[in-house]
This record gives structure tokens, sequence and C-alpha cells, in this order.
């Protein structure tokens, strides 16, 4: 069975980021999925909720064949 929660060293990797990038964009955006607690010391995202806010975030910008949709 394949995880669907990685590490932020992992996801970062994924995002072709930093792991601090990866910090500071839950901390500092709202929509972006926060982390949890996989047992008592691992910390980690759901791989399907940050393909989800990327989706969404691709539609707001027009991509997907979609007009950019204006933020209320």
């Amino acid at each position: 069975m394949k995880s669907f929660y990685i590490g932020k060293k992992e996801l970062a990797r994924k995002l072709n980021s930093s792991p601090s990038s990866v910090t500071r964009w839950s901390k500092d955006i709202p929509e972006f999925p926060k982390p949890f607690l996989m047992g008592p010391n691992k910390v980690v995202w759901d791989l399907r909720e940050v393909l989800r806010y990327i989706n969404n975030q691709k539609k707001l910008r027009g991509f997907l064949g979609h007009k950019p949709k204006k933020k209320k």
C-alpha cells in the first residue's frame, strides 16, 4: 500500500523547494495544507491535500483551460 503521508524533506523535493519554504508556507499561507503528527515525533503532510491545493492555485491563475478567478 502506497503512503500518502510525506515528511517535510520529501515534500520539499517534490515541490522543488527547500524544507524551510515548506514550513513558511504552512505558517503564512492560510490555504496551504497544515502538517500533523503521525506518531509521537513524525510531522507529515497529506500529499493529496497538497496536490489539491496546487490544482486550486492553478485554477485561480488561469491554468487548465480556466479563466482566472478574482479573489473576493
